[in-house]
């Protein structure tokens, strides 16, 4: 071959590969793209905080107020009594999810008022006043604030389609003035908006608002399930436009995506979910949830802080750990007894044995007060069977509560017989 022909071959060679390199290098940028919005998504927790782009980057402190009472005074809408406050807490540092409810009846003093019930704080000074006198009872701050006009809420879960609740019992109440009318049986079942919103705000049990609160609870654990199905997260344009309608916040809608996608990611074992502490008392003939401001101060150090200390529900002697115990297996009418001997002996105190109305086929531990380390202590006795989870069921006074299903019956007999 002669050289000229050669060198021209060589240089058309060199050309031919250059945009072979180019075309790799794009595909290479596409490929890792992909990868970081899929992470961003799916797994945001692997992704550097520099990089998050559609999830939070930062620890984030948010005041939830539900309000179902809007008024005029002057030319200004105001937001009445705030009958759901939760404190939600986002921390991506340690990929957990925080929530504290706060009971409505809970007793605060406030400036110029004295002694009120804490949902009166909103209709006298909204939502950033309330957020002040809430920072000031917890010691923390808190970055935002989001208030929900309840009676509107209906429309977000109609456009998920509907939530998956297990209803633990027969709710039945009516208020026309209120514009309720609830009517649920027990059971596992799919609940529109309008069933849902009855579910969240049915109070006419035994244990009153701490009652309501617990099944805001189980409400917002399956809220947080439904965020996990994929088509719930293609549909957020349709709920920002929904939820302008019925919310005001701070935040800005980008802000609010960021929480959705990183809620949805968080696992079960990490999302800790607490009652405010306290007890049931009385205070000039009025009846208020008295909040316990040791107890409150350790939750807060347990899952509030930067940097949560672990330890502080370690080493508890098994006598000073109350245990509540409901029966949701209609297999054994005698299995809230048989574990309630059991945990006895193991020097428990078992304060509650009673009936649960629904139908229960996989055990459930409720660590009541973040004490995860007793709730899976008592889950080891009983066979390491069901699931701890850092809720709220159930007496209030209670550490634990077990809800036993009938995934339980062959370990507690076996059990029993030794």
């Amino acid at each position: 071959m002669p050289q000229e022909t050669y060198l021209k071959f060589i240089e058309e060679r060199r050309k031919r590969k250059k945009p072979s390199f180019f075309a790799g290098l794009i595909i290479f940028i596409i490929g890792l793209t992909i990868i970081i919005i899929s992470l961003n998504i799916y797994n945001p927790s692997m992704v550097p905080k520099e990089l998050r782009l559609i999830s939070l980057n930062k620890n984030l402190n948010v005041l939830i107020l539900g309000c179902d009472e809007i008024f005029e005074e002057g030319n200004k809408v105001i937001k009445g009594r705030s009958d759901t406050i939760i404190l939600l807490s986002c921390n991506p540092t340690n990929n957990t999810l925080n929530i504290l409810n706060i009971p409505r009846d809970t007793k605060i003093t406030i400036p110029g008022h004295g002694s009120e019930k804490i949902n009166f704080l909103n209709s006298i000074g909204g939502p950033i006043f309330t957020k002040k006198c809430i920072e000031k009872l917890l010691r923390i701050h808190i970055d935002n604030y989001v208030m929900v006009n309840v009676k509107g809420l209906n429309k977000i879960i109609d456009e998920v389609g509907g939530i998956d609740i297990d209803v633990p019992q027969r709710m039945q109440y009516r208020d026309i003035t209120a514009m309720l009318n609830i009517n649920l049986f027990p059971g596992k079942q799919v609940l529109n908006g309008e069933q849902a919103v009855g579910f969240v705000r049915f109070r006419y049990d035994n244990l009153g608002d701490i009652g309501r609160i617990q099944r805001q609870q189980i409400f917002m654990r399956a809220v947080i399930k439904k965020l996990l199905d994929p088509i719930t997260f293609t549909k957020i344009p349709e709920l920002i436009s929904i939820y302008k309608k019925i919310i005001t916040t701070d935040l800005k809608s980008r802000d609010v995506i960021k929480i959705a996608n990183f809620i949805r990611n968080v696992p079960s074992s990490n999302q800790n979910i607490v009652i405010l502490p306290g007890e049931f008392g009385r205070y000039n003939k009025v009846g208020y949830w008295i909040p316990s401001q040791e107890e409150i101060n350790k939750i807060v150090k347990k899952i509030f802080s930067d940097k949560p200390n672990k330890m502080l529900f370690q080493n508890i002697e098994p006598k000073n750990i109350k245990v509540s115990i409901l029966n949701g297996s209609k297999k054994d009418d005698h299995l809230a007894t048989k574990i309630s001997n059991i945990l006895r002996e193991h020097g428990y105190t078992v304060e509650l044995c009673q009936d649960y109305e629904s139908s229960v086929s996989r055990t459930k531990i409720y660590a009541q007060k973040v004490n995860s380390e007793t709730a899976l202590q008592i889950k080891h006795i009983l066979g390491n069977i069901g699931e701890s989870i850092n809720g709220n069921l159930g007496p209030p006074d209670s550490d634990i509560t077990i809800l036993a299903g009938d995934d339980l019956i062959n370990s507690v007999n076996k059990l029993s017989k030794n």
